[in-house]
């Protein structure tokens, strides 16, 4: 159902959807892209990008936060379909320094699953430490794991990336956002997803804000989320786990050429590695997130998170705030969602889930 007077009512409802939350002062700026079957269906963009109201476009880039860790764990599954690495290999065995003060038996999948044990960066880091590749090597040689590795289920927010980007650079001798760019984008014909936005696109950069109604704290660098999104510094570096810059159209055929038969004829990875990739491998409460949580290698799975679906088929991954991009094999459906207005209310609805209730409803697609 890509066309016809259906599929025309769903998208005036989306559009109707979006505006009415923009005027109610819930959102600010917003990008829906849905492909079903292969072929998008959905492409939506409404509000504004910036504090002057200019008006937003579909090429737009927003800070995804770790909407960018479902594009990390492709591209080391890319890697362990060519043979270059396996999953329970440990870190040190193309890292050797990593092995130090303990990190000898992290595996990749230790990191892939959220369980190596060393989920929180040092509260006094900088803006510019997190900006500059080598020096997060160098902090991660040093780290100590806080819990034995494997056993202990707890978010890796940010330093699930440095590592496996870390690796990527070793094993295969490019940089992680090159190789993201030429392993990822290139096949698929995506021009609007960055890790380090280059100089000639800083014009496409939109400003993040958020729901409080009172400053966020600056205890930290990474305290204050909206003005660490907004930092150039931030947008120009290498943060593979949280500082992805992309569209909504990206996020979405990036997913689709996950499932089915891809998109345009090119299928990502092979149904085995993505069937591999999304396994459950940790399901419980998450010591970070406080949270019932599951796991694949990479991508959170089923109803961990309501927007993609109540099913554990469906995977992918949500990003603070509310972005979101997400695969549900069993209905052919992708799913990219951008938004600048930050949800950090804990009472504010998620404006993820209020549309793909609407998409799902429409295309007849069970939650």
């Amino acid at each position: 159902m890509r066309n016809g007077p259906e599929m025309d009512a769903l998208r005036e409802q989306l559009t109707v959807q979006m505006d009415n939350l923009i005027a109610s002062g819930r959102e600010e700026g917003m990008q829906l892209s849905v492909y079903h079957q292969g072929h998008q269906i959905i492409d939506i963009t409404r509000g504004v990008r910036d504090d002057a109201g200019t008006p937003m476009s579909p090429d737009d880039l927003v800070l995804v936060w770790s909407t960018s860790k479902g594009i990390t764990a492709a591209a080391i599954h890319l890697l362990a379909e060519r043979n270059l690495i396996a999953y329970d290999d440990p870190i040190a065995r193309y890292w050797p320094q990593f092995a130090r003060n303990g990190k000898e038996g992290i595996t990749i999948r230790h990191i892939m699953s959220h369980t190596a044990g060393i989920p929180h960066l040092p509260e006094d880091i900088s803006i510019e430490t997190m900006s500059n590749w080598q020096e997060m090597m160098e902090l991660f040689v040093e780290m100590t794991p806080i819990t034995t590795p494997g056993k202990v289920h707890a978010y890796h927010g940010l330093t699930y990336g440095w590592p496996l980007g870390e690796i990527i650079r070793r094993v295969d001798g490019r940089s992680f956002a090159r190789f993201v760019q030429e392993e990822i984008c290139a096949p698929l014909g995506i021009k609007n997803m960055f890790f380090g936005v280059p100089a000639e696109r800083t014009a496409q950069k939109t400003r993040l804000s958020h729901d409080l109604d009172t400053a966020l704290p600056a205890t930290s660098a990474t305290a204050d989320p909206v003005a660490m999104a907004n930092h150039p510094s931030i947008q120009a570096a290498c943060i593979p786990a949280a500082n992805m810059m992309s569209n909504a159209r990206s996020i979405a055929r990036f997913y689709a050429s996950l499932i089915g038969d891809g998109v345009n004829g090119v299928r990502l990875l092979p149904p085995r590695r993505v069937t591999n990739a999304t396994v459950v491998q940790r399901w419980g409460m998450d010591q970070t997130l406080e949270r019932d949580m599951g796991f694949g290698l990479g991508y959170i799975l089923g109803h961990s998170v309501p927007t993609q679906s109540t099913r554990i088929n469906a995977f992918g991954h949500d990003g603070w705030g509310g972005a979101a991009g997400f695969a549900d094999p069993d209905y052919g459906l992708a799913v990219g969602f951008t938004k600048t207005r930050m949800t950090l209310n804990p009472k504010n609805p998620s404006t993820s889930l209020e549309l793909m209730q609407t998409v799902r409803a429409g295309l007849q697609i069970p939650e």
